[in-house]
Protein backbone atom coordinates (compact mmCIF):
# COMPACT_ATOMS: atom_id res chain seq x y z
CA UNK A 1 0.00 0.00 0.00
CA UNK A 2 3.03 2.29 0.20
CA UNK A 3 2.68 3.53 -3.64
CA UNK A 4 -0.92 3.74 -3.51
CA UNK A 5 -1.45 7.24 -2.26
CA UNK A 6 -5.12 7.42 -3.37
CA UNK A 7 -5.82 4.30 -1.37
CA UNK A 8 -4.30 5.84 1.68
CA UNK A 9 -5.60 9.44 1.52
CA UNK A 10 -9.48 7.73 1.43
CA UNK A 11 -8.51 5.38 3.85
CA UNK A 12 -7.52 8.40 6.18
CA UNK A 13 -11.07 9.78 5.95
CA UNK A 14 -12.23 6.65 7.68
CA UNK A 15 -13.21 6.82 11.62
CA UNK A 16 -12.69 3.77 13.43
CA UNK A 17 -15.73 1.58 13.79
CA UNK A 18 -17.46 2.91 11.01
CA UNK A 19 -20.06 0.43 8.87
CA UNK A 20 -17.73 0.73 5.74
CA UNK A 21 -19.20 0.20 2.17
CA UNK A 22 -17.04 -0.33 -0.83
CA UNK A 23 -18.36 0.21 -4.20
CA UNK A 24 -16.73 -1.11 -7.34
CA UNK A 25 -14.33 -2.71 -5.21
CA UNK A 26 -12.48 -4.43 -7.87
CA UNK A 27 -8.92 -6.13 -5.86
CA UNK A 28 -10.35 -5.17 -2.58
CA UNK A 29 -7.45 -3.32 -1.31
CA UNK A 30 -9.19 -0.81 1.53
CA UNK A 31 -11.49 -3.41 2.61
CA UNK A 32 -8.57 -5.52 3.50
CA UNK A 33 -6.41 -2.58 4.81
CA UNK A 34 -9.31 -1.42 7.18
CA UNK A 35 -9.82 -5.31 8.42
CA UNK A 36 -6.22 -5.58 8.77
CA UNK A 37 -5.59 -2.71 10.91
CA UNK A 38 -8.90 -2.72 12.91
CA UNK A 39 -10.22 0.20 11.64
CA UNK A 40 -13.59 -1.37 10.89
CA UNK A 41 -15.46 -4.62 11.65
CA UNK A 42 -18.05 -4.33 9.56
CA UNK A 43 -17.00 -3.71 5.62
CA UNK A 44 -19.19 -4.51 2.79
CA UNK A 45 -17.47 -4.76 -0.78
CA UNK A 46 -19.46 -4.37 -3.73
CA UNK A 47 -18.64 -4.87 -7.35
CA UNK A 48 -21.27 -5.38 -10.15
CA UNK A 49 -18.50 -7.52 -12.33
CA UNK A 50 -18.88 -11.09 -9.85
CA UNK A 51 -15.22 -11.54 -11.98
CA UNK A 52 -13.66 -8.74 -10.14
CA UNK A 53 -14.85 -9.32 -7.00
CA UNK A 54 -13.69 -13.09 -6.95
CA UNK A 55 -10.67 -11.20 -6.87
CA UNK A 56 -11.20 -10.00 -3.37
CA UNK A 57 -12.91 -13.58 -2.30
CA UNK A 58 -9.57 -15.28 -3.31
CA UNK A 59 -7.74 -12.99 -1.04
CA UNK A 60 -9.84 -13.29 2.04
CA UNK A 61 -8.29 -15.62 5.19
CA UNK A 62 -9.99 -16.43 7.82
CA UNK A 63 -9.57 -13.09 9.98
CA UNK A 64 -9.91 -10.49 7.27
CA UNK A 65 -13.46 -12.74 6.19
CA UNK A 66 -15.08 -12.21 9.87
CA UNK A 67 -14.83 -8.70 8.95
CA UNK A 68 -15.54 -8.51 5.33
CA UNK A 69 -18.64 -9.47 3.23
CA UNK A 70 -19.42 -9.27 -0.23
CA UNK A 71 -21.70 -8.88 -2.66
CA UNK A 72 -22.47 -8.26 -6.33
CA UNK A 73 -24.24 -5.48 -7.09
CA UNK A 74 -25.12 -2.18 -9.13
CA UNK A 75 -24.27 0.81 -6.44
CA UNK A 76 -26.10 0.51 -3.67
CA UNK A 77 -28.84 -1.42 -5.07
CA UNK A 78 -30.14 -4.19 -2.45
CA UNK A 79 -27.71 -2.57 0.45
CA UNK A 80 -29.20 -2.44 3.98
CA UNK A 81 -29.47 0.44 5.75
CA UNK A 82 -27.98 0.62 9.31
CA UNK A 83 -26.52 2.92 11.40
CA UNK A 84 -23.19 4.24 11.40
CA UNK A 85 -22.80 3.70 7.15
CA UNK A 86 -20.02 5.26 5.50
CA UNK A 87 -19.27 4.75 1.66
CA UNK A 88 -16.47 4.89 -0.94
CA UNK A 89 -17.08 5.54 -4.32
CA UNK A 90 -13.75 5.72 -6.32
CA UNK A 91 -11.97 4.14 -9.13
CA UNK A 92 -13.94 5.90 -11.42
CA UNK A 93 -15.28 8.61 -13.90
CA UNK A 94 -17.34 11.10 -12.01
CA UNK A 95 -20.45 10.63 -14.07
CA UNK A 96 -20.94 6.93 -12.66
CA UNK A 97 -20.76 8.00 -9.29
CA UNK A 98 -23.52 10.93 -9.54
CA UNK A 99 -25.63 7.74 -11.31
CA UNK A 100 -24.45 5.63 -8.26
CA UNK A 101 -25.99 9.02 -5.83
CA UNK A 102 -28.41 9.54 -7.91
CA UNK A 103 -30.35 6.16 -8.26
CA UNK A 104 -30.24 5.72 -4.66
CA UNK A 105 -30.91 9.05 -2.82
CA UNK A 106 -32.68 8.21 -0.06
CA UNK A 107 -29.88 5.44 1.07
CA UNK A 108 -26.61 8.00 -0.03
CA UNK A 109 -28.65 11.18 2.74
CA UNK A 110 -28.89 8.33 5.17
CA UNK A 111 -24.85 7.60 5.24
CA UNK A 112 -23.00 9.33 7.39
CA UNK A 113 -20.72 10.27 4.67
CA UNK A 114 -19.34 9.09 1.41
CA UNK A 115 -15.73 9.31 0.40
CA UNK A 116 -15.62 10.02 -3.66
CA UNK A 117 -12.56 9.84 -6.02
CA UNK A 118 -12.35 10.42 -9.62
CA UNK A 119 -9.84 11.70 -11.91
CA UNK A 120 -12.60 13.11 -14.29
CA UNK A 121 -15.28 15.36 -14.41
CA UNK A 122 -15.17 16.35 -10.23
CA UNK A 123 -16.51 19.80 -11.54
CA UNK A 124 -19.91 17.60 -12.25
CA UNK A 125 -19.27 15.78 -9.18
CA UNK A 126 -19.05 18.80 -6.61
CA UNK A 127 -22.24 20.96 -8.56
CA UNK A 128 -24.44 17.50 -8.07
CA UNK A 129 -23.32 17.21 -4.84
CA UNK A 130 -24.15 21.24 -3.62
CA UNK A 131 -27.50 20.74 -5.40
CA UNK A 132 -28.62 18.03 -3.69
CA UNK A 133 -27.66 19.49 -0.57
CA UNK A 134 -24.49 17.56 0.68
CA UNK A 135 -22.25 19.29 2.31
CA UNK A 136 -17.95 18.83 1.03
CA UNK A 137 -16.43 18.60 4.13
CA UNK A 138 -12.78 17.93 2.72
CA UNK A 139 -11.70 18.13 -0.35
CA UNK A 140 -8.12 18.16 -1.66
CA UNK A 141 -5.55 16.62 -4.48
CA UNK A 142 -3.90 13.24 -4.91
CA UNK A 143 -1.56 12.78 -7.70
CA UNK A 144 -0.25 9.31 -8.43
CA UNK A 145 0.89 7.59 -11.86
CA UNK A 146 0.43 10.82 -13.68
CA UNK A 147 -3.19 11.47 -13.00
CA UNK A 148 -4.45 13.93 -10.34
CA UNK A 149 -6.83 12.67 -8.35
CA UNK A 150 -9.89 14.35 -6.09
CA UNK A 151 -10.95 13.21 -2.78
CA UNK A 152 -13.73 14.45 -1.42
CA UNK A 153 -15.30 13.70 1.73
CA UNK A 154 -19.47 14.40 1.47
CA UNK A 155 -22.54 14.08 3.57
CA UNK A 156 -26.19 14.86 3.59
CA UNK A 157 -27.10 18.35 5.26
CA UNK A 158 -26.72 22.23 4.28
CA UNK A 159 -26.79 23.82 1.50
CA UNK A 160 -23.23 25.60 0.06
CA UNK A 161 -22.93 28.00 -2.42
CA UNK A 162 -19.66 27.19 -4.45
CA UNK A 163 -18.39 29.95 -7.58
CA UNK A 164 -17.12 28.92 -10.64
CA UNK A 165 -13.61 28.16 -9.59
CA UNK A 166 -14.45 26.16 -6.61
CA UNK A 167 -16.65 23.87 -8.49
CA UNK A 168 -14.02 23.37 -10.89
CA UNK A 169 -10.81 23.03 -8.47
CA UNK A 170 -12.42 22.25 -5.06
CA UNK A 171 -12.83 24.91 -2.07
CA UNK A 172 -10.49 23.63 -0.15
CA UNK A 173 -7.29 23.34 -2.55
CA UNK A 174 -8.03 27.28 -3.50
CA UNK A 175 -8.29 28.70 0.11
CA UNK A 176 -4.75 26.81 1.12
CA UNK A 177 -3.42 27.43 -1.94
CA UNK A 178 -2.49 23.53 -2.56
CA UNK A 179 0.52 22.88 -4.16
CA UNK A 180 -0.23 20.53 -5.96
CA UNK A 181 -3.65 22.18 -7.46
CA UNK A 182 -0.47 25.25 -8.71
CA UNK A 183 1.05 22.75 -10.48
CA UNK A 184 -2.66 20.79 -11.98
CA UNK A 185 -3.66 24.63 -13.07
CA UNK A 186 -0.18 25.26 -15.07
CA UNK A 187 -0.63 22.26 -16.81
CA UNK A 188 -4.42 22.48 -17.26
CA UNK A 189 -3.82 26.18 -18.47
CA UNK A 190 -0.98 25.40 -21.10
CA UNK A 191 -3.25 22.05 -22.58
CA UNK A 192 -6.63 24.46 -22.55
CA UNK A 193 -5.27 27.37 -24.41
CA UNK A 194 -4.00 24.74 -27.28
CA UNK A 195 -7.46 22.75 -27.43
CA UNK A 196 -8.82 26.56 -27.58
CA UNK A 197 -6.87 27.36 -30.35
CA UNK A 198 -7.28 24.41 -32.14
CA UNK A 199 -10.95 24.10 -32.47
CA UNK A 200 -11.63 27.74 -33.53
CA UNK A 201 -9.25 27.19 -36.47
CA UNK A 202 -10.08 23.65 -37.11
CA UNK A 203 -14.39 23.08 -35.81
CA UNK A 204 -17.53 24.90 -35.23
CA UNK A 205 -17.94 22.77 -32.35
CA UNK A 206 -19.55 25.87 -29.63
CA UNK A 207 -20.50 22.97 -27.05
CA UNK A 208 -16.29 21.60 -26.85
CA UNK A 209 -15.38 25.72 -27.23
CA UNK A 210 -18.07 26.69 -24.47
CA UNK A 211 -16.63 23.95 -22.18
CA UNK A 212 -12.99 25.49 -22.75
CA UNK A 213 -13.76 28.64 -22.59
CA UNK A 214 -15.62 27.79 -18.84
CA UNK A 215 -12.08 25.85 -17.77
CA UNK A 216 -9.97 28.73 -18.59
CA UNK A 217 -12.35 31.14 -16.69
CA UNK A 218 -12.23 29.13 -13.72
CA UNK A 219 -8.24 29.14 -13.44
CA UNK A 220 -8.18 32.69 -14.04
CA UNK A 221 -10.44 33.18 -11.00
CA UNK A 222 -7.58 30.94 -9.17
CA UNK A 223 -5.19 32.90 -10.10
CA UNK A 224 -7.29 35.96 -8.81
CA UNK A 225 -7.93 34.88 -6.00
CA UNK A 226 -4.20 34.07 -5.21
CA UNK A 227 -2.88 37.34 -6.33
Amino acid sequence: MNSKKRLLAIISLIEKNKKVIDIGTDHGLVPLYLAKNNISKDILATDISESSLNKLVKSLDPRTSKYIKTMVTDGFCGIEKKQGQVAIIAGMGANTIIDIIEKNMDFSKNLDYMILASNVGNERLREFLLKNSFEICDDFLVYENKKYYDIIKAKYGEKENYDLSETYFGKDNIDKHSKLLEKKLAVEYDKNKKFLKDIKEKSDDKKALHKIELRLEAISEVYDKWK
